[in-house]
Order: structure tokens, then C-alpha cells, then sequence
């Protein structure tokens, strides 16, 4: 049963969305006007952190030093971070495909789709690298515990959402609920792997220690 801060919670995230909706053609017009050099180069860091190039990798260095130093907290960051990447995997990429939501590129506005279109020019919807960047960052954050640690973390999440506005790659719809989703599925993670919310049963991917191994919990 949700308590009332989560309908807050709900309700803040749907009015953000919806208010990105209604401001987004000019959001990208912004973008679009005002390029520079500094600005290209944030926006290659933004692609990277939030791009499977780097999250994957990463997340498997994490759980695999974890292992091999017998480090529970690096082990278990790794370990949530891979299953943040699960998710990513195998909800958006099917979300996109069905929605098919035209980027911004593409020059057909905001209001252009083409539901099941397979091209990469109807993927606009949602933003995997706000997804993934944002996630990790709140895991890696949560994990350390440091203030200047997590303002870092967070700030190349910003930057890795703000550059794929940037890139014309996506809108500010796209960026603002992939980032709430990323934020939200990570700390309903972390929070279980706390003990603060209780395991129902399903697939779990959990680190014995020296290998991983998926088993199923109740």
C-alpha cells in the first residue's frame, strides 16, 4: 500500500512531465541556438556516462573487484547497478519501439509518432543515457555517502540529460521521465538491498563470492 509521500511523489513526477510537454518545442529551439565549443564537449562526457559503452563495463568492474577484494559494499554496488542496467535493457528499448516517438532531428515536431516504427529516428521516447545516468549516480551516490561525492555524481547525471537536448537527440519530455524513472527504480533498489522494503518473489541477481548467480528469492 503507498503512503501519502508516494502519491506526492507520483503526482510530482506527472506534473513535471506534463509541464515539459507544453515547453518543450522552445526548450529545443534554445538548445539549438546556442551551440559553442565548451558546450560540444560536455556533451561527448554526457553521451559517454550515460552510454552502455561506459554504464556496462563499469557495473562489471564494480561487482568484479567487489569479488575479487571480498569488498561487500563494491560488490554490492555492482550488483545494483547491473540490475538498474537490466531494466533499462528490457523495458525502455521495447517502450520506445511501441510509443515511436520521432526525435527531435527529425524536424517532425513534438507531437510525430509512429507506433512499432523499428528506426533509430522513432526512439526518441524515453531518454535511455537520462536513465542510466541518473541511476547510477544515485546508487554510487547512496553508497558512498559523501557530499562532494554526490554532487559530482549528480552534476554529470544534469549534464548527461541536458546533452542529449544538446544532440537533438531527444525532448525535454524524453530526458525529464527518463530521468525520474532512472532515479526512482534505483532507490527502490538500493532500498531493498537496505532491508527497508520487503523482497517479493521474483528473479534476483545476486553475487556468491567469487561469481555471480541469479536465484530467486521470496
Amino acid at each position: 500500500m503507498w503512503a501519502a509521500e508516494d502519491w506526492l511523489v507520483v503526482g510530482a513526477a506527472a506534473g513535471a512531465t506534463a509541464g515539459s510537454f507544453l515547453v518543450e518545442e522552445k526548450v529545443r529551439a534554445a538548445f539549438q541556438d546556442h551551440t559553442s565549443g565548451v558546450a560540444n564537449v560536455l556533451e561527448r562526457v554526457g553521451w559517454w556516462y550515460g552510454s552502455p559503452l561506459f554504464t556496462v563495463p563499469a557495473s562489471l568492474l564494480t561487482l568484479g573487484a567487489g569479488a575479487l577484494f571480498d569488498a561487500d559494499d563494491v560488490r554490492e554496488t555492482g550488483t545494483l547497478m547491473a540490475q538498474l542496467l537490466l531494466t533499462a535493457a528490457t523495458v525502455q528499448q521495447p517502450l520506445r519501439i511501441s510509443v515511436g516517438r520521432a526525435r527531435p532531428y527529425t524536424g517532425q515536431g513534438h507531437l510525430s509518432f509512429d507506433p512499432f516504427n523499428p528506426s533509430n529516428d522513432y526512439a526518441s521516447f524515453i531518454s535511455g543515457h537520462s536513465w542510466s545516468a541518473f541511476g547510477i549516480s544515485n546508487i554510487v551516490a547512496r553508497q558512498a555517502d559523501q557530499t562532494w561525492v554526490s554532487v559530482g555524481l549528480y552534476s554529470l547525471a544534469a549534464i548527461t540529460a541536458l546533452s542529449r537536448m544538446y544532440a537533438d537527440a531527444h525532448w525535454l519530455t524524453d530526458v525529464v521521465l527518463g530521468s525520474i524513472i532512472g532515479y526512482a527504480i534505483s532507490t527502490a533498489l538500493w532500498n531493498r538491498s537496505q532491508g527497508d522494503t520487503p523482497r517479493p518473489e521474483a528473479a534476483s541477481l545476486a553475487p556468491s563470492r567469487r561469481w555471480l548467480v541469479i536465484s530467486w528469492s521470496h
